[in-house]
């Protein structure tokens, strides 16, 4: 049975063991919630040694979990609901089934307007953690000798480019080999991606960077990207033998926005050669190499990037002295072991970028040019 939140009797002696003691008058919201959460019922299946009789279900419990943080996320009742498949009376439900449980409220309903409450907050990391746990759990123990019948959920962000031009085709191969793994895939920043990794909301993510220093994130690079500077075909610098980064004190640079590493490595040389050209900003790969292909100035992107565009002619690489490039880094959380699914996207994606260095910079192997690779459409 759910345990009941009472309020400590007046005459009770202070107890420095007490977690209400430890945390303070003003988190007593804290020291109730935290024991609960700690004797939620999956915590006690995962140690229960035999059945808990015919009406228990531990697995309802998870789901109450997994609603709670997809209302938590859309801060709709609604949107959960459709995102999950359910009707919003059952998504209603789990919430106060989850909220009893806990002896406290985790969402405020103001009228049409959902937020979430203190205790809201602090279980939406902790059911994060709770969630990736079983599904490593549950992985352990299907993908034990055979890949074909790990289940669960991947959840894998990356920057655009990476999205766009290097992580299909390894996606692809990872669900060849895990066919039941469902992956929840798509672009994000340096700075969303590594907060997301440290509340557990992601599994993993691809960073483009020189290196990647963050206290939680257990990072190792994977390739190098080679960068390319590249204006219009017909743009002065195209017809030069070489470029170097002072010849570029007079033209428009149309650069990514702070967030991304090649803007901080185009800084950087700028500084060291003493100029200071007029900047275009962008937040969008795909239309920062329109505007390069329309003539309004020089861009620095990912070579694989503009590989098509320089293929048909439409932008070309100016033969720049700087050489620049960035490491492609496997981020996951350090306190998290790599589940049977995350060690091989990690072989899968080295196999895959090795093939394409070896292709050149900028290139794509195919299934033809490395036949460990799959072939055909990517699937929907």
């Amino acid at each position: 049975m759910p345990a009941v939140l009472r309020a400590p009797e007046p005459s009770r002696p202070t107890n420095v063991s007490d977690p209400a003691h430890r945390y303070g008058r003003s988190d007593r919201w804290r020291a109730a919630l935290l024991p609960r959460l700690c004797r939620l019922p999956l915590l006690s299946w995962l140690s229960w040694p035999g059945p808990r009789g015919p009406s228990y279900d531990p697995l309802m419990e998870l789901k109450h979990l997994t609603t709670f943080l997809a209302v938590a996320r859309h801060l709709s009742f609604t949107r959960a609901a459709q995102e999950l498949g359910y009707v919003q009376s059952s998504v209603t439900a789990q919430i106060k089934a989850l909220e009893k449980d806990l002896g406290t409220r985790l969402f405020e309903r103001l009228g049409r307007r959902v937020t979430l409450t203190e205790a809201g907050r602090e279980l939406r990391g902790h059911a994060r953690r709770m969630l990736a746990y079983a599904d490593e759990a549950r992985d352990a123990v299907r993908g034990a000798g055979d890949p074909a019948q790990v289940r669960g959920t991947l959840h894998i962000a990356a920057p655009e480019t990476l999205c766009a031009y290097r992580l299909p085709p390894v996606l692809r191969a990872l669900q060849d080999r895990f066919p039941r793994l469902r992956v929840v895939f798509g672009p994000d920043s340096r700075t969303t991606l590594l907060a997301n990794l440290r509340d557990g909301a992601l599994d993993a993510g691809f960073l483009l960077e020189e290196s990647v220093r963050d206290p939680v994130a257990h990072a190792e690079r994977l390739t190098d990207e080679p960068m390319a500077l590249i204006a219009h075909s017909g743009h002065p610098l195209a017809r030069r033998t070489r470029v170097r980064t002072a010849d570029l004190a007079t033209q428009t640079l149309l650069l990514m926005d702070h967030t991304c590493a090649q803007r901080d490595l185009m800084d950087r040389e700028l500084r060291s050669a003493g100029v200071r050209p007029a900047v275009m900003e962008f937040l969008s790969v795909e239309a920062l190499k329109r505007c390069a292909a329309a003539g309004l100035g020089v861009a620095l992107l990912p070579a694989v990037a503009v590989a098509d565009e320089v293929a048909r002619g439409e932008v070309a690489v100016l033969p720049w002295t700087c050489r620049p490039a960035l490491g492609v880094h496997l981020v996951r959380h350090k306190d998290r072991s790599p589940t049977a699914a995350l060690t091989a996207l990690a072989g899968i994606a080295r196999e895959h970028w090795a093939a394409a260095a070896e292709c050149g910079p900028g290139s794509r192997p195919t299934s033809r040019s490395h036949p460990s690779l799959p072939s055909g459409p990517l699937p929907r």
